[in-house]
This record gives C-alpha cells, structure tokens and sequence, in this order.
C-alpha cells in the first residue's frame, strides 16, 4: 500500500494490489475500510497490526482502527498535495521519458529500466492497477507472416483502392503503439450490406491483440469517455452509420479526431459537487459502416477511408469459408506477435521514420496535416514489412526504394484528402448560400444560385429589384465583366442569412471567419452600400460564383 497524499479533504492511495483508492477522513476510521487497503496480500491484518497494535488484551481485533487510520492520514499529510491533474494512466501502451514504451497490462507493466520508476509511478506519470488486458507475445512477427498476411488480406476482399491490404497493416503497425507516436490515424471501412465489412472489423480486432476495445455496434460519446477513461487503446466500431436523426456517429468522429493529437482528447465535464470529472482518451479508431457519418475538413484529414465493393461470386463457397476460418485463426495468433514486433521496433526507429515520410507527404503536395495522418501510416507499414531501418546506419541516407514504394501508396491517399480540403469549410458555406431560397415581391421562391447565374451573364450590374433580393441576405454583385462579376458578402451577421444557414454553425457572423479559409477571398477595402447602409465585408472571387467562365465570348472583366 502506498500513500500517495492528500487534496480537498480526501486522502488519496494505491492499495495492495496498486488500485487508485480515495478516502474521506470519517472513512479512515473504519476498520473495513483499512483492510481493503491491504486486501491482496497475504495477511492484509499484519501490517495495520504493526503500525496500530491493539492495547485491549480482552478483545483483541488484531488491530487499533483509529490509530491506524491517523497514522494513514500522517502519512497523506507529509507529502505534496495531491495533484487531481497528474497524468494517470490505464490500460495501454504509452511512451516513456527515454523513448520507450510502458506498456500498462492492468496489474502489471512493462517499464525498461532505464525509466525513473517508483512502484507505479514511472517518469512522473500514474499506472493504477485496473482489470487486466491480453498480454504481447513473447517473440516478434516476422516479415514473412505479415507479406502473406497482407496479400491474403488484399484478396479475399474487393476492394475499390489500391493497396488495401498493406494500408491495412500498417494501420494495425501503427495502432497498436496506442499513445506512443506523436500522431494516431484513424480508419473507415465503408462497403454495402453485405460486403464483408463486419467480418473484415473483426478480423483486425484479433491483430490488434490486447490493444482491442471491444467491437461496439451501438455506443455514444459519453458512454465511451465513461468506459474507456485514460485508456490508450483501439475504439472499434462496427455499424458506425451517420444519418440526419442520429448525431452519436459524428460526435464519436469529433472525439477520435482530437485523440489524434500528441495529448489525446482531452476533456472535462461538470459534477453535481461542483468538482468536475476530467476525461482523457487516447488511443486511435476503428469505424464500419455502409455510410459514414458527417466529417468536417479537419476530421477528414485525420482518417484513412477504405471502400469494399460487392461481394464477387465464387465457384467454391466452401474453399472460401475454410480460407476465411484459416485466416481468422492466424489473425488471433499472430495480433499478439504483432505488438510484440512494434514495441521492438518503436523506440529505435518510429520517431526518425515518421519524420521522413511526414517530409515526404509534403514534398508531394500535402499540408503538415496530411503528413502527420499520412505520414503515421507509411511508418506504420516501414516498421510492420522491413527489419531493416528506413535510414541506412552505414550512409545516414533513406532507401530509394522504400521511398518510390512509400510514394505509390501515399499519392492516392493524398489525392483523396486534397479532395476533401477542396470541399472545406468556406466551399460548404458557400454552397449553402447559393442555395438558401428568395422570396420575389411578386410572389413565388428563387435561390441565390439562380439569381447571381442570371446576372453574372449581363454587362452591368442587377436593376433594383432584383438586387433587393440578394441584399437582404447581406449580399451584392459587383463588377461589370460579363461572367466575371464578383460577390460582396457583408460581415454583419443578417436574421435572414442566419435562416438560410439554420443547422450549420456559421450564423451569427461566423460566416466571416469561414469564408476568409478559402484561398483568394479578401477584405473588401472601406464599406459597401447594402441595403441601404454602409457595411464592412469580403470579395469572393468570380471563379466561385454561379455563371463563371473563364473565357466569356463577350463583355470585359472590370472593376466597380
């Protein structure tokens, strides 16, 4: 048992069996209580006996429950406060201060010996004993078991991208690290009904070994910060689906993406004591579904989507389930092996590795953030495919080919989030502004969309009327290029464009900071007169506008 110090007027412990343990003082007067402290040794009685001997000889119970409870009290009081805010850390594997694993099993861990370790407190941080997860295997994957187990992987599926067995494995090279790399990428299987999608969940459940949690099919966020607290595991979802009534899945996405970070998702929420519970989640994610939930920009680029298509008819069904059932069979054998190779492997090479690939990603175009989630998994896939180091120790200079390799499985992966970048938070705002409906004075519905596309092909600018329509939106055409024109869009925030973006999260002004994301949109210098009044906003260019042509056959591009 060991005292770890007191807060709040609560005394804080490991108790025998290393459980974090709190306790009020009228608590520590209790002798059950006590001997729960001890309970897991051999004779939870002898050591309160030799702290608290009992002076009754007429009834002797072993021990002197006041005395003990204040000499446990004592003990609280002479170290520093209790630090509610220290690092504690469950089941998992996490890195050290040298750039190693710890490796948290539940009663026990795997610490190098180079760590600075006091029972469970190891480089400053607290692994309590909870319940305990599988164990790693004690010898390594070899390469040779991982390349089939790949190519096995990449077949019995149809897939719709290229290398899904290899960006398989080396999602499961990196996931299984938990908290240990500086950046976590999650993974989507999407597919119809039908396609495998389950059966294919479960399979790299089994090759994540013990860093699995469960296959939930139906959870929500706050059941999960509740179950699976200062975890660095793997979140498996199957089901995963994303519909308009059904907000669970997106925020499950939103979590996942701020596990991706260094520091995990870290959050609190506030008590009826007024004291607050803090959550911190760590770990990456494993989503199924037939359509995947709503994803902002900054959600897409932490995730790696892989598609099934149909199931494609065999002549031997019967030879396909006995290839399914082998392969599930070596997928249990091998997970463990698997983290095994990993933790091997990590402290010598992750860190340099993930480096170069992150520099590479952006070499080919990528954002920082497409290196980190892209970058992530070819380290992933360097560590789990080669036994030799990516950097030559003899030349200190990257593999050529490793690196050509890398670049075929990273380019499709960067195109995909390139696409979604296109589609970010200014272009969504935008698409929803072209579409928010018009009433005309006369009777009957338009869209901005229709409105600005009838007047961007004329010479001159919209007569009164119809520019009435767009200004009560807070919007104004202007220029007088023929398909040229440009959008003025005020930074007020207006009742009636906050109507049209109902469901969003830009009203009330916010509309501003989104649009100013999108590159070539500018301040617009001094103030427009907009339905009436002198406002403040910004241009957007004519290439986004309704009616664009690069190379109208009439009228010139001018300003106002």
């Amino acid at each position: 048992m060991q005292a770890l110090g007191m807060a709040g007027g609560k005394f804080h412990f490991l108790n025998a069996r290393g459980e974090l343990i709190e306790l009020a003082a009228g608590a520590l007067s209790h002798r059950s209580n006590l001997v729960a402290l001890m309970a897991g040794v051999k004779d939870p009685i002898r050591p309160l006996a030799d702290i608290a001997p009992t002076k009754n000889e007429k009834r002797d119970t072993g021990f002197n429950a006041a005395t003990a409870g204040d000499l446990l009290m004592q003990a609280c009081g002479q170290r520093p406060l209790f630090n509610r805010n220290m690092p504690i850390r469950h089941v998992g594997t996490w890195r050290g201060s040298t750039g190693s694993p710890v490796v948290h099993l539940g009663e026990n861990l795997l610490v190098n010996p180079a760590e600075e370790r006091q029972g469970r407190m190891v480089a400053g941080a607290l692994y309590p004993s909870v319940p305990a997860i599988d164990v790693p295997a004690k010898e390594s994957a070899s390469v040779e078991d991982i390349e089939f187990l790949a190519h096995r992987i990449g077949n019995y599926w149809n897939w719709r991208v290229k290398n899904a067995g290899l960006l398989v494995v080396a999602w499961i090279g990196q996931a299984v690290l938990g908290q240990y790399p500086d950046w976590r990428t999650h993974m989507y299987v999407s597919g119809k009904s039908g396609a495998g999608k389950t059966t294919l969940i479960k399979l790299i459940t089994s090759l994540l070994g013990g860093m699995a949690v469960g296959g939930k099919n139906n959870s929500s966020a706050a059941s999960i910060r509740q179950t699976t607290n200062r975890m660095a595991l793997v979140r498996v979802f199957d089901e995963a689906e994303g519909d308009e009534q059904k907000l669970d899945v997106e925020e499950i996405i939103a979590m996942l993406r701020l596990m991706s970070g260094s520091e995990g998702a870290q959050m609190e929420r506030g008590t009826s004591d007024h004291s607050g519970i803090r959550f911190g989640l760590y770990g990456a994610g494993l989503l199924g579904a037939i359509i995947p939930g709503g994803m902002a920009p900054q959600d897409r680029n932490r995730f790696a989507i892989l598609t099934l298509g149909d199931r494609v008819g065999s002549s031997s069904p019967e030879d396909d389930a006995g290839l399914l059932a082998e392969l599930e069979e070596d997928a249990i054998a091998l997970g463990p092996k698997i983290w095994r190779r990993m933790l091997r492997l990590a402290p010598r090479r992750w860190d340099r590795t993930f480096r170069v690939y992150n520099g590479m990603v952006q070499g080919l175009g990528g954002r920082a953030r497409d290196g980190d989630t892209i970058g992530t998994l070819l380290a992933g896939w360097d560590l789990m495919m080669f036994d030799d180091p990516l950097i030559s120790l003899e030349t200190d200079k990257a593999c050529r080919d490793r690196l050509q390799q890398a670049r075929e499985i990273a380019i499709p992966l960067l195109t995909e989030t390139q696409e979604a970048d296109e589609m970010g938070e200014g272009q969504q705002l935008l698409n929803a502004i072209f579409g928010a409906q018009l009433l005309k004075d006369h009777g009957g519905y338009t869209t901005v969309s229709e409105v600005i596309m009838v007047h961007n092909r004329g010479a001159h600018e919209p007569e009164d009327g119809e520019a009435n329509l767009l200004e009560r939106l807070g919007l104004r055409l202007i220029g007088r290029g023929d398909c040229r024109k440009e959008l003025f869009i005020s930074n007020a925030a207006s009742p009636l464009l906050d109507k049209a973006l109902t469901g969003g999260r830009w009203r009330k002004g916010a509309h501003k900071a989104a649009l100013q994301t999108i590159d070539d949109v500018r301040v617009y210098p001094g103030t427009m007169r907009v339905a009436g009044r002198p406002q403040r906003g910004l241009v957007i260019p004519a290439r986004l506008l309704p009616g664009y042509e690069e190379s109208p056959e009439k009228g010139s591009y001018g300003d106002q």
